[in-house]
């Protein structure tokens, strides 16, 4: 496979007390082609430490309250965090140093798969062969991209032999694996001879550039961190209601008249008060006569 890179020409800086950038991986698919794509991050596993390894897994949509929830919180709806993660992706597009994509008779009728096809492409041309980007198409089964794909235009992997054209395809994908990690360890050491350069670079050598490969700036907005949805149980929703439920039956209730008791009548304890009579207390007669004591 020939990539275009060529060996040092010697025109940057060799550094050896830099940081490394990490070598960014963008896996073009189409949802068909899942089973292909984990396989091969299964191989690509091993390589986390010097690459990013970024392909299209946009979250779900979110999921309804229960229903007692609902009813409770009529006003609010789950955040859709595909907005967010659609922002992010467009990120890795614009970022990739390298674009793989895997390529069978569904991927090219995949829209998606053709704007990824077209940005990198695009990024192609402004780039250079020093520090690319690359595209390296991934045949995985017989499919006229040759034909009818811009990806014609690129060196195809394995020589452009399908995958499943091999006895053991995990020849095949040993083959792809050895082939990324020679690509990846050459690119690493150019991009970071590409990040002391343009630190030594005036401003105007900048700015007079096509392009400036990604070197590790701002690396978490090129992430997508799904925030946990909010999750109530629905068993505490059907309690509160039952609360309200029963605290607004006892608030339309009439409220009972309960007789006056002893701590309600002001001064009971001192005996100083007395119902109103009709006519006043006369004093005792000294004639009248008292029964007689035991």
């Amino acid at each position: 496979m020939s990539t275009g890179l060529k060996e040092n020409p010697g025109t940057r800086t060799n550094t050896e007390t830099m940081g490394n950038v990490k070598v960014n991986v963008f896996i073009s698919h189409a949802p068909e082609d899942k089973p292909q794509l984990e396989v091969l991050l299964k191989w690509l596993y091993p390589m986390r430490d010097e690459v990013n390894l970024w392909y299209g897994q946009p979250p779900k949509a979110p999921d309804d309250l229960p229903l007692p929830w609902q009813i409770l919180l009529f006003w609010y709806s789950p955040p859709d965090q595909r907005t967010k993660y659609e922002d992010v992706l467009k990120a890795q597009r614009e970022r990739a140093h390298i674009y793989l994509f895997l390529t069978s008779y569904k991927s090219l009728s995949n829209k998606t798969v053709e704007l990824d096809i077209d940005r990198a492409a695009h990024r192609r041309i402004m780039g250079d062969d020093f520090t690319g980007p690359f595209v390296l198409p991934i045949i995985l089964s017989p499919c006229r991209w040759k034909e009818t794909s811009r990806l014609a235009g690129y060196p195809a992997m394995l020589h452009g032999k399908p995958v499943n054209g091999y006895k053991v395809t995990d020849e095949a994908y040993l083959s792809i694996t050895e082939e990324i990690a020679s690509l990846v360890k050459l690119l690493g050491a150019r991009l970071n001879e590409e990040k002391h350069f343009q630190k030594q670079a005036s401003a105007a050598l900048k700015a007079g550039r096509k392009t400036i490969p990604h070197l590790g700036e701002d690396a978490e907005s090129l992430e997508f961190h799904e925030i946990a949805p909010f999750s109530p149980p629905e068993w505490l929703g059907w309690a509160i209601l039952l609360f309200l439920f029963v605290s607004l039956i006892n608030s339309l209730m009439p409220a009972r008249v309960l007789p006056p008791s002893r701590r309600d009548i002001p001064n009971a304890n001192d005996h100083g008060w007395e119902y109103r009579r009709e006519h006043p207390l006369t004093p005792a007669s000294d004639t009248m006569a008292f029964p007689p004591a035991d």
